[in-house]
């Protein structure tokens, strides 16, 4: 029977992100007060679980891999946070931790379980921080009825964030939003490489096993380049 550490990739994550002229980005820190993290889609991670993996609760680093489509036209392909200094050396695929025996054994070598994305944006956050968040949404739409969270809150985040990076569009390509201004909890948020999807994450490990990176790959030469998504919750 197949566990979490038998789904190990059969390529060096390093070298595909080498082998692409892409421009890294640290983007901010991430908190997490538990160590338990959540990859999702921002709008949609109520019913999104964490990772089965845990890291030690800290703040640490996280960085996009912008890939240049031409001299205007970025798109990020990776969105990394970094947890030790080394390189990694292997890489398994990150499993949250609803996931049976069954859907495990059923898996197989080139598929995947990732997390959905309807909104153009991804994010990584705490499982506690997730709380947070959901609730600050509902507050929003429950003092406005018609509201929507992005229009409302995130869009002028986004623009004052990283709206002036040569590297993002106008509008901002990636935030860092504390649902509540007086905690150190935050999301780190970030558009998703073409849009809309489903997107796989894999833990980067070293030689002892020890979690150096979590990566999500937007699987950007997966797919040719599509109209915008919008966002919207």
């Amino acid at each position: 029977m197949k566990d979490i550490n038998d789904f190990e990739m059969h390529y060096d994550l390093n070298g595909e992100m080498n082998s692409q002229e892409l421009v890294e980005i640290h983007i901010g820190d991430v908190n997490l007060p538990t160590g338990k993290i959540i990859a999702a889609d921002p709008f949609f991670t109520e019913e999104q679980r964490p990772f089965s993996r845990t890291v030690e609760p800290d703040k640490y680093p996280v960085y996009i891999f912008v890939a240049r489509i031409d001299e205007l036209h970025h798109r990020i392909a990776y969105a990394k946070i970094k947890f030790r200094p080394e390189s990694a050396t292997k890489w398994i695929l990150a499993l949250t931790d609803d996931l049976t025996s069954e859907e495990l054994n059923d898996l197989t070598d080139d598929e995947f379980y990732g997390f959905p994305v309807e909104s153009g944006l991804a994010c990584f956050l705490d499982e506690q921080t997730n709380a947070e968040l959901i609730a600050k949404i509902d507050s929003v739409q429950e003092a406005k009825p018609e509201s929507n969270y992005y229009d409302e809150v995130l869009a002028d985040e986004f623009r004052e964030y990283s709206g002036k990076n040569n590297f993002s569009r106008q509008l901002g390509d990636w935030n860092d939003h504390h649902p509540d201004a007086d905690s150190d909890n935050n999301v780190i948020m970030f558009s998703s490489g073409w849009g809309d999807g489903y997107y796989p994450a894999y833990w980067g490990l070293n030689d002892d096993g020890d979690a150096v990176e979590l990566v999500i790959d937007f699987l950007i030469n997966d797919f040719g380049e599509e109209e915008d998504d919008e966002f919207e919750d």
